[in-house]
């Protein structure tokens, strides 16, 4: 099955959600709350982003956001890697955190945003795991039904705007409006055409002439998929492989006839573990097939199991490489 492609332009706006692998657990304590929620803060700043909503669940999350440059897929980089060197470091947990692939909804006009964001404060009820939105304190649900908000860096009041001239009617009429959709919330997404575009007809047909050359058939899967990944990353890991262990380039990148090589092997891990490049593409990198990809990540993922040493090194190399 082909991966959905993502469209991205200034002021676009998204609901995106992503899961641990496997749905496993990704927030154990309250302590890996808070420091997700820091990188978040941090982000906010470091990629222009404007954040609406959000809810962080046990094994995943869900924003509402707008970026203003071109970063979608640089910023969940980022904030998912920054987030998984920590959580490995700290649980001694070694391998993938996130699934692959986030998955990104492109929204149309205002209107959609205000259920857009009930359906992600709603989350922790359908999830049965408190009775009372305002028992469940990882979401903005706060933000928009209190005066004093608990994130400067939320920008609830662009959703909110909506509901009244007033900061009391404003939370009046949410909480009201958020009662009348509870249960009913998953109809917000039922208007999603081409699995990722969350608009009317109007927004659809712009995104199609804008972004594809052919769409004789409305109905039929846009092109020009191409992959947006954080710039520089690659490079930045063979510089990174380099000067950790006093090599030349062309130990890493040429095709060698020996099948061991560490430095290579590491830096293949890394980028297979932490970031959305292809088998291909990494293979590509290092003279090696797509196949070898693979089996060289098992390799070291075994290896940090087996030798602290090299487990330490990998993480110092990764928390080099993306400045976290």
């Amino acid at each position: 099955m082909a991966r959905p492609w993502r469209i991205q332009f200034e002021g676009a706006v998204y609901h995106i959600m992503s899961r641990g692998v496997g749905r496993q657990t990704i927030f154990l304590d309250n302590k890996d709350y808070l420091q997700f929620l820091q990188y978040l803060e941090k982000a906010v700043e470091k990629f222009s982003l404007d954040i609406f909503a959000f809810v962080l669940m046990n094994n995943h999350y869900h924003l509402l956001l707008r970026i203003l440059q071109k970063n979608l897929s640089r910023f969940l980089q980022w904030i998912q890697t920054s987030y998984a060197v920590y959580y490995n470091r700290r649980h001694n947990h070694i391998g993938h955190l996130f699934q692959g692939r986030y998955k990104s909804i492109l929204v149309g006009e205002e209107s959609y945003w205000q259920g857009l964001s009930a359906y992600i404060h709603l989350n922790p009820i359908r999830a049965n795991i408190v009775e009372k939105i305002l028992d469940y304190p990882w979401s903005t649900y706060h933000d928009y039904v209190n005066s004093q908000k608990r994130y400067a860096w939320v920008r609830s009041e662009e959703v909110l705007k909506e509901f009244g001239r007033t900061k009391e009617e404003q939370i009046r009429e949410y909480k009201n409006f958020v009662v009348q959709i509870s249960g009913k919330e998953r109809s917000v997404l039922d208007n999603v055409k081409h699995s990722f575009i969350l608009g009317d007809e109007k927004f659809v047909s712009w995104i199609q002439k804008k972004f594809t050359k052919e769409n004789k058939n409305p109905d039929r899967e846009l092109k020009g998929y191409n992959t947006i990944r954080d710039s520089g990353v690659p490079e930045k890991t063979i510089e990174s492989l380099i000067e950790e262990f006093s090599i030349k380039k062309e130990e890493l990148v040429l095709p060698l006839r020996r099948r061991s090589n560490l430095p290579r092997d590491i830096g293949v891990h890394i980028l297979h573990t932490s970031t959305g490049l292809s088998n291909k593409e990494i293979g590509s990198l290092f003279s090696i097939s797509p196949s070898a990809v693979t089996k060289a990540s098992v390799r070291i993922k075994e290896k940090m199991e087996e030798d602290k040493d090299i487990r330490r090194k990998v993480n110092n190399l990764i928390n080099s490489i993306f400045k976290v």
